[in-house]
C-alpha cells in the first residue's frame, strides 16, 4: 500500500495542464451568459467613418430631385408615344375600312375639242399685242359606286404654249354622281400678251406643219361625299397636253394626254 501511493501523486504532478490565461470580466460576463466566447477587436483610427459633410447631402437632395423630374419626364415620353400610336392605328384602321367599303378611284379627265380665235395679228408683227380666246370642251368621268365629287367655287384654267400664258378661264361648279360622265364647255380669253420675235417664229412654223403643241392646266377645288360623310377641300391639278392643227377656228385636236394629280385618296 504504502509503495502504490507516491507513483500515483507523481502521476498527477507529470499530467497536469498549462495555466489559463486570465480573462476579462467583460468576457466572463458575456459567456456566462451567452454560454461563447467574445472576441474584441481593435479598429485603426485611419478607418473610422465619419459623417458626410453637409454640402454632400445638400448634393444628394439635388440629384434626387433631378431624377425624379427625369423619371416622371420619361414616363410622360412614354405616354405621349402610346397615345400618338393609338391615333395613327385607329386612323390607318379607318381609312382601311373606308377603302375596302367604297373602294375609291380617281376621276378622269379628257379635253375633247378647242375652239381658237384671236391669233390673226400674230402674222403681222409679233410687237402686236394678242387677245386669245379658247373655247374649251372638257369631260369628267365618276367611276366610284357610292361616291360623289363636289366641285367647288374658285377653280381656274389656263392655256399656254411653252411658258407664255395665253388665256385663263373659270372651272365650273357642279356636283358629279356616282358613275357619271359629265361634258362641259368653258370659255378662256387674254388681253395684251406679248410674244417675242422667237416664240412668234416658232408658233408660225407649228401652224405650217399642223402641230401647234399648247398645255392647259386646271386647279380644280373639290369636296368628296361618301354617304352622309363630306370630306374637306381637296386641291385637285389637271394638265393635258394637246397637239392642234391650226390657231383658227375649231382645231382639231391630234393628240391629248391629260393626267391629273389628286393627292392621296385614290
Amino acid at each position: 500500500m504504502s509503495d502504490s501511493t507516491p507513483t500515483s501523486n507523481a502521476t498527477r504532478a507529470s499530467t497536469k495542464l498549462p495555466p489559463r490565461p486570465p480573462k476579462s470580466s467583460n468576457a466572463s460576463s458575456s459567456s456566462s451568459v451567452t454560454g461563447t466566447p467574445v472576441h474584441t477587436i481593435q479598429i485603426p483610427k485611419d478607418y473610422v467613418v465619419n459623417s458626410p459633410p453637409e454640402e454632400n447631402l445638400q448634393k444628394y437632395k439635388s440629384y434626387s430631385r433631378v431624377q425624379t423630374r427625369q423619371r416622371a419626364f420619361r414616363h410622360c415620353h412614354r405616354c405621349f408615344c402610346a397615345s400618338l400610336c393609338l391615333v395613327l392605328l385607329t386612323v390607318v384602321l379607318i381609312m382601311a375600312i373606308f377603302y375596302f367599303i367604297y373602294r375609291p378611284k380617281a376621276p378622269t379627265y379628257t379635253l375633247t375639242s378647242l375652239t381658237i380665235s384671236g391669233f390673226d395679228p400674230l402674222s403681222s408683227s409679233a410687237l402686236t399685242p394678242l387677245s386669245p380666246s379658247i373655247n374649251a370642251t372638257l369631260q369628267t368621268g365618276n367611276s366610284n359606286k357610292r361616291i360623289s365629287i363636289l366641285y367647288q367655287t374658285g377653280g381656274s384654267i389656263s392655256a399656254y404654249y411653252d411658258t407664255v400664258n395665253l388665256c385663263q378661264g373659270e372651272w365650273p361648279v357642279f356636283r358629279q354622281p356616282p358613275r357619271n360622265v359629265t361634258v362641259f364647255e368653258t370659255d378662256l380669253t387674254g388681253s395684251g400678251v406679248l410674244l417675242t420675235s422667237v416664240t412668234r417664229d416658232a408658233i408660225l412654223k407649228a401652224e405650217d406643219d399642223n402641230k401647234v403643241p399648247l398645255k392647259v392646266n386646271a386647279k380644280v377645288p373639290v369636296k368628296i361625299k361618301f354617304g352622309v360623310i363630306t370630306s374637306w377641300r381637296i386641291v385637285v391639278r389637271v394638265s393635258c397636253d394637246v397637239i392642234v392643227d391650226s390657231l383658227n377656228g375649231t382645231a382639231v385636236v391630234l393628240s391629248r394626254k391629260c393626267h391629273a394629280n389628286t393627292h392621296y385618296l385614290w
